[in-house]
């Protein structure tokens, strides 16, 4: 009996172990095939959209370093400043203390990833959250999805839990990749068909925007909200329109 236990362990052993290195040599591979499609392009969102698919990647600062370069040239040629994060924006910076800011709070790593998550979903259509469009699904079906995305702001060289904070970054994503899953096709992602797997890639791929300082930078906080004179006072109100609209407060 011993012995009959002590080859079925065996046996259990020697299938799992070629498994977990046939798994890990697939992921290699599939962010070797990745990586080299994209090395030579001058486009920096394709180096934003390998970093976010593969952030556990040995890829991951080379691809970091050419998509600073790519997009630093971009912006000098078109002289686009620096994007502020608003409310379709989820601001992440990282501190020289390797604190993280989220959304102008500070916040432990542990809590990100469901924090983001909900961000994206914005179930309950907060004002500062973001904004939701209608997109087709694989079936020409129109569907709702978020139009958010994410900044994520570093001090270059001095950024130790970068590649995990992405990491944090790209299961949230997941997480509301396997949500839309679920109200579109009434089915988990895993469950999806290569198509629709697919599509809903390729509507996720692009949501993370990177800037690294060589100092830390100070991220300016979201404008404040209109005033109820500034969001319901239009300036070409008569006397009679601006008499009716107070009461209509005031009630």
């Amino acid at each position: 009996m011993r012995i009959l236990i002590v080859i079925l362990t065996l046996t259990l052993v020697s299938c799992y172990s070629p498994r977990k290195r046939m798994t890990q040599e697939t992921i290699d591979c599939e962010d070797s095939i990745a990586y080299n499609q994209i090395e030579n392009t001058s486009d920096f969102w394709e180096y934003s959209i390998f970093i976010l698919k593969y952030p556990e990647s040995k890829y991951f600062n080379i691809a970091l370093d050419k998509y600073h370069k790519s997009r630093d040239e971009f912006f000098d040629s078109v002289e686009m400043p620096i994007i502020d994060c608003f409310s379709n924006c989820a601001s992440i910076q990282i501190k020289a203390n390797q604190q993280i800011i989220y959304e102008h709070e500070f916040i432990s790593q542990k809590d990100l990833q469901d924090s983001l998550f909900k961000f994206f979903c914005n179930d309950n259509n907060e004002e500062l959250k973001p904004e939701k469009k209608y997109t087709d699904d694989v079936y020409g079906k129109p569907q709702e999805i978020s139009k958010g995305h994410v900044q994520l702001q570093y001090i270059n060289d001095s950024c130790a839990i970068l590649q995990s904070v992405v990491k944090d970054i790209h299961y949230s994503i997941s997480s509301y990749k396997n949500y839309l899953s679920k109200n579109w096709y009434k089915k988990e992602f895993k469950e999806l068909g290569e198509n629709e797997k697919h599509h809903l890639d390729s509507l996720l791929e692009n949501r993370l925007i990177l800037f690294g300082w060589d100092k830390e930078y100070i991220v300016p906080p979201p404008p404040p909200r209109p005033s109820l004179h500034e969001k319901y006072w239009p300036d070409s109100l008569t006397d009679d329109e601006s008499e009716e609209l107070e009461k209509a407060l005031n009630e």
